[in-house]
């Protein structure tokens, strides 16, 4: 793509939907800055203009109800012989989202779609450079600032995740330094100058590359399409195969047909290519020069446009598409409270307070006690004449006062119904009437889940926002990690491991080498749920087992299974001892299956420590100190015999078993004899064939470079 075509497509997304950011831009103002910056009260006489923000209360409880109820994702292997990478691509998955920039990357697309309806962010791939000199990409996210601004979209997408886009132009806007630090960072030469100016600007475009004060706007825009390729399935000298893009292979298909590589097959399939650009309204900056001299942008991991939107209220009205927060259904009222209650502190300021009328001749002579105000008025009593300069009595009856100013009785009324009104539309929170610090556990989840309700919309759409995301993890994950290498995955409580990906080992069955933990050219499945946090699903759990525990009669064995369960949930670290025990104790009784190494091992120990203790004696001994009376003393030593019976002959059968393998590995000790020099053969071709199999490792290393 060329930069002329590029930045007519970028002016098509710039032209739609022009009206709605510019809402939206308000609303943010509105909402962040400022509530009076606007003409709906311009001709309004308060000289107090304060701010009685309800509204932000609101997006603070919308934002607790969406960090309290967290997307999971789940990876489902199209494939159904390939499950072993679902766990794998679930935990590089998790341990992605545990990176600053990501938290940073949804925590400001969840705020920006609740405020004014719409946020984003974007997934790159990067280098990890470790000490020992390594360097491997892994996939990293930004967010998008201002996306209601600087984020144009197809304008053929309908769908809320955009997925149906071809393209999508991300704008950053860059000072004059920045500018030409850019450029010389992307293309190791000097800038020419920013392109177009005042004086003469680019009037073919609508969207105005350079603004004022020396602004640069600079857009990364990817551009999606299908191309046609080839998948080759390559065998090598030992029949092992592998299957690559034809695409891939340009550069070594000669050295691999020299080492012995035969083509079985060939297929044609058709797939998406995104290629990013990183352009100013002057230039294409990034990726290789091509024939007409002319930079043409890079090939990118993955086939998906790797911008994720997320919307708060979202709708399509005559084909336009228009989204919103709680900001635009508040603004009215509360505008509305902010004149209401900027009023009421015009009264209380402006009007003077009420102040006794005398006639003059009654202040005559201390006039000078009437004139001082505030703290300077601290006379003790005033005085006043009771006879007038004439000699005549005044009438000294209570003087009259000046009324105070009344507060219209429309306005104390008004300024409720507003609060109510900004509460309608936008959920201030929790309501006071209800908000009892003595409720139950089940009483705070009934209650939770009832204002979560209020937020469902925005929980909804960041679920589909969450999934895209990871749909796009998915595809570019299955690209770049295309070599061995040790990772760090994370599991759903939080715990890390360190496994090896591309691990080849060999088929104790078949004996030949296979690869484990390997994605590459893996598609999945995925599956977005909204759920309480893993912390909250804890303390749920643990309420529920106190319930259970208090309901079963003392001494019932599972009320000790669900003790042991109630311990395990403990938080703290000085309840760290009890877990343990806890977790072996559960281990032992076969209740909870083994899930680690340590766990395995502790079943396997107590297996060894249990083998050659069944005696019948001793079971006959332990079951008479049980005995309560002479019946059941007597049906207990009946069944014991019974079972020592069961044990003699289940013991002449063990002996029986012992002589045959005895027997059975004699013979295989004489044909491990007979048979060396066969092994040392297979194993000297077994050597070749991990020689093979890592030349064709760093064949697809190669072949798969490393994209950002």
């Amino acid at each position: 793509m060329d930069l002329k075509k590029l930045k007519s497509l970028h002016d098509k997304a710039f032209s739609h939907g022009q009206v709605v950011r510019e809402q939206a831009a308000n609303d943010s103002t509105f909402y962040w800055i400022t509530q009076w910056d606007d003409n709906s009260l311009s001709d309004s006489q308060s000289l107090f203009r304060g701010e009685f923000n309800i509204i932000r209360k609101a997006g603070r409880q919308i934002m607790a109800d969406l960090a309290s109820n967290p997307v999971s994702i789940d990876f489902s292997p199209k494939a159904d012989s390939r499950d072993d990478g679902a766990d794998l691509i679930d935990g590089l998955y998790l341990s992605s989202l545990r990176n600053n920039q990501a938290i940073e990357s949804f925590g400001n697309a969840d705020n920006e779609a609740v405020v004014c309806g719409v946020g984003a962010w974007v997934l790159y791939t990067d280098y990890e450079s470790t000490r020992s000199g390594d360097n491997h990409q892994v996939i990293l996210r930004k967010p998008v600032y201002e996306a209601n601004n600087g984020l144009f979209w197809d304008p053929n997408a309908k769908l809320a995740d955009k997925s149906d886009a071809d393209y999508v132009s991300v704008l950053y806007t860059y000072s004059e330094d920045g500018y030409n630090k850019l450029v010389e960072d992307l293309t190791g030469e000097e800038s020419t100058g920013m392109g177009p100016s005042f004086a003469s600007p680019d009037e073919s475009y609508v969207f105005p590359w350079f603004g004022e004060n020396a602004k640069v706007y600079v857009t990364e825009f990817y551009h999606r399409e299908k191309v046609k390729d080839k998948i080759l399935t390559m065998v090598d000298p030992f029949d092992q195969t592998l299957q690559l893009r034809e695409s891939d292979l340009e550069d070594v298909m000669d050295d691999m047909i020299d080492s012995g590589y035969t083509i079985e097959s060939e297929k044609v399939i058709e797939r998406w290519q995104v290629t990013k650009y990183i352009a100013s309204g002057s230039d294409i900056l990034n990726g290789e020069i091509g024939e007409d001299g002319d930079r043409v942008g890079e090939v990118i991991a993955g086939e998906n446009i790797p911008v994720v939107p997320e919307y708060g209220e979202r709708a399509f009205i005559e084909g336009e598409e228009y989204y919103e927060g709680i900001t635009r259904l508040a603004k009215d009222p509360q505008r509305l409270r902010n004149f209401q209650m900027s009023y009421l502190a015009d009264i209380v300021s402006r009007s003077p307070r009420p102040k006794p009328i005398f006639f003059p001749e009654e202040i005559q002579g201390f006039e000078h006690m009437y004139e001082e105000a505030g703290s300077e008025n601290n006379l003790p009593y005033y005085l006043r004449n009771r006879l007038s300069a004439n000699g005549e009595p005044l009438n000294m009856g209570d003087p009259a006062r000046m009324p105070e100013q009344p507060i219209p009785s429309a306005l104390i009324a008004s300024i409720n119904l507003s609060r109510e009104a900004v509460a309608d539309v936008a959920n201030p929170g929790l309501p006071q009437d209800i908000a009892d610090p003595d409720l139950s556990g089940k009483a705070v989840y009934a209650l939770q889940n009832r204002l979560d309700q209020q937020s469902m919309v925005y929980q909804t759409n960041r679920k589909h926002a969450r999934r895209r995301d990871a749909v796009i993890y998915a595809s570019m994950a299955s690209e770049i990690h295309d070599a061995p290498r040790n990772v760090t995955i994370t599991k759903p409580d939080g715990a890390r491991e360190n496994v090896q990906i591309m691990e080849m080992v060999i088929d104790k069955e078949t004996g030949e080498p296979t690869v484990l933990n390997d994605i590459t050219n893996m598609e999945f499945e995925v599956f977005a749920d909204i759920g309480p946090s893993y912390t909250s699903q804890k303390q749920q759990d643990r309420d529920s087992l106190e319930t259970l525990i208090s309901r079963l009669p003392t001494g019932d064995p599972m009320g000790n299974a669900l003790m042991l369960k109630y311990i395990m949930l403990m938080d703290g670290i000085y309840f760290e001892d009890m877990r343990k025990y806890a977790n072996k104790q559960l281990l032992l009784t076969g209740i909870k299956e083994p899930e680690t190494d340590e766990d395995k091992a502790i079943v396997q120990q107590a297996q060894e420590a249990s083998q050659g203790q069944d005696d019948p004696n001793m079971v006959l001994a332990m079951a008479e100190d049980k005995k309560g009376d002479a019946a059941l003393m007597e049906a207990q030593r009946k069944g014991v015999e019974t079972k020592a019976k069961i044990v003699n002959e289940q013991g002449k059968l063990q002996v029986s078993v012992f002589e045959a393998q005895t027997g059975r590995m004699n013979s295989q000790v004489d044909a491990e004899k007979a048979g060396a020099d066969i092994r040392y053969k297979k194993i000297e071709t077994f050597g070749k064939q991990l020689e093979n199999a890592a030349k064709a490792s760093g064949f697809r290393a190669s072949v798969n470079q490393p994209r950002l």
